[in-house]
């Protein structure tokens, strides 16, 4: 929270409303975190997460 504008007394500061993380939100960030190579892609249709493909690769070295 930011403190008190004295340039600006009338108006309080307001803490921003932080909404809980829909289901499709959680997967996203879960796909993220599970990966270690690769890509994560979300197809957003209409401002929703339609599908998320999780492309993971494996590297060996050859030592």
């Amino acid at each position: 929270m930011k403190p008190h504008d004295a340039s600006n007394p009338g108006i309080a500061q307001v803490p921003p409303v932080v909404k809980p993380l829909s289901e499709s939100e959680r997967a996203v960030i879960s796909a993220l975190r599970e990966i270690a190579y690769g890509e994560v892609t979300a197809v957003i249709h209409n401002a929703r997460v339609v599908q998320i493909t999780r492309s993971q690769k494996f590297r060996f070295d050859e030592r």
